[in-house]
């Protein structure tokens, strides 16, 4: 079964970026859930009330929890949840990929459009 992802009809199964970061996202489940349901790590349902800037849920990616209290300091997100957790660092990931796990994030656990989190996490159109 093909799921449509956004009202123009884009289907995770025609997008190579989507492809990618369910692929990617395999590591993050391992925290996150499969289906972004949380266990060691948070929920992903509010993802984009956490980050509503996706600059900064991709730096949060990118950093982890350790490097980002040395960072940034000892809270993160829109309400300044303090950092309890171990997030690791996937400083190692290119700037597409963080850009796709963001978007993939956004779009299957945080319910935003496709199309519009593309543009906000700066990766073009398929």
């Amino acid at each position: 079964m093909v799921a449509t992802l956004s009202a123009c009809g884009q289907s995770d199964a025609s997008d190579p970026d989507w492809v990618a970061a369910r692929e990617i996202y395999a590591t993050c489940a391992a925290c996150h859930g499969k289906g972004g349901e949380g266990g060691v790590g948070p929920a992903l349902a509010t993802v984009r009330e956490t980050f509503p800037d996706c600059e900064e849920h991709k730096k949060w990616i990118a950093l982890g929890s350790a490097r980002w209290k040395e960072e940034v300091g000892p809270s993160y997100g829109a309400s300044g949840k303090t950092i309890e957790g171990a997030m690791p660092a996937f400083d190692s990931m290119s700037a597409t990929a963080l850009s796709q796990i963001a978007v993939y994030e956004r779009v299957r656990f945080g319910g935003g459009g496709l199309d519009a989190e593309r543009a906000a996490c700066g990766l073009p159109g398929p």
